[in-house]
């Protein structure tokens, strides 16, 4: 991985190692003491890391369970340092953030950085991103026509059979045979008709892709960028699947936050804590 001028990874890695011995992640604190070794220590330094590196020899080789991120796609814990130390290109950087089981890529919080309960989904080939999107922001009352549902269900039965649907998506995603071999490529998780349709647009946030914004693009009411044009409109889908945690999503910059950190710094400083954005009268920064 390139280092840009004036960035010191000794001082990275030393700082890496006293923040992980804080919160006794004691592996990671070794991984980051071993690549220590290989860098350049000033002399100041060298007696505070020899401290260190008894101390944390003398502990637990283990991380701490607790502040391991978890992978909501399939459920396997993650080391917070990938044991493959995997080497990056520019076209790749930031890619290896991912879970060592399913290769989901983690969606993180851009204040502090947690791992968020979001799944990225994709209309299955046979259906437009215009069309998926027409599917997820249905009415209620229409959702419920096409399902057959009494308008007076419980709503409960509603939400487990949408959650039931999508489980059943990404079951099969977990299963896809190219996902068991050595390809460690994100493929998100396809979503068929009858599972876009039974979507709560409210677990539902999209992001249009960049290539596809031109001077002929509108926001639509629900804040997604469409095409006048006949141009196929492309997005990123992901379903919240813990509800109960509320994310906001910047209809700017595109970066997810826990949506209680995000209000809180809009209201502190006047916009989005990434990028600044503060037209929130015009643009929503909920699911769609």
């Amino acid at each position: 991985c390139n280092v840009p001028d004036g960035i010191s990874m000794a001082n990275i890695l030393y700082v890496l190692t006293k923040s992980a011995s804080l919160l006794d992640a004691n592996g990671t604190a070794k991984f980051a003491l071993e690549k220590l070794r290989d860098r350049y220590i000033t002399p100041q330094r060298r007696s505070n890391i020899g401290v260190e590196f008894l101390d944390i020899y003398a502990k637990s080789p283990d991380d701490n369970p607790e502040i391991l991120p978890t992978c909501y796609k399939c459920g396997s814990t993650n080391p917070l340092i990938r044991a493959s130390d995997v080497k990056l290109s520019a076209d790749t950087a930031g890619m290896n953030d991912q879970c060592i089981s399913c290769n989901h890529l983690f969606v993180r919080c851009f204040i502090n950085f947690d791992v968020l309960p979001l799944i990225e989904f994709t209309p299955t080939k046979d259906i437009p991103h215009s069309k998926a999107l027409e599917l997820i922001l249905k009415t209620q009352h229409d959702r419920e026509f096409a399902f057959g549902l009494d308008t007076a269900a419980n709503e409960n039965d509603e939400d487990g059979l949408s959650t039931e649907l999508f489980d059943a998506c990404v079951l099969r995603s977990l299963n896809d045979k190219n996902l068991l071999d050595e390809d460690t490529n994100h493929k998100p998780v396809e979503v068929d008709f009858n599972s876009l349709r039974s979507l709560p647009r409210q677990d539902i946030f999209v992001i249009q892709a960049q290539r596809q914004m031109s001077m002929n693009a509108q926001a639509s009411p629900s804040g997604v960028l469409a095409k006048e044009s006949g141009e196929e409109t492309e997005c990123r889908f992901f379903k919240n699947v813990l509800p109960e945690i509320g994310i906001a999503l910047c209809p700017n910059c595109h970066k997810f936050f826990h949506e209680s950190d995000f209000e809180f710094e809009v209201l502190r400083t006047g916009g989005c804590p990434f990028c600044k954005f503060s037209d929130f009268d015009h643009h929503s920064y909920g699911h769609i």
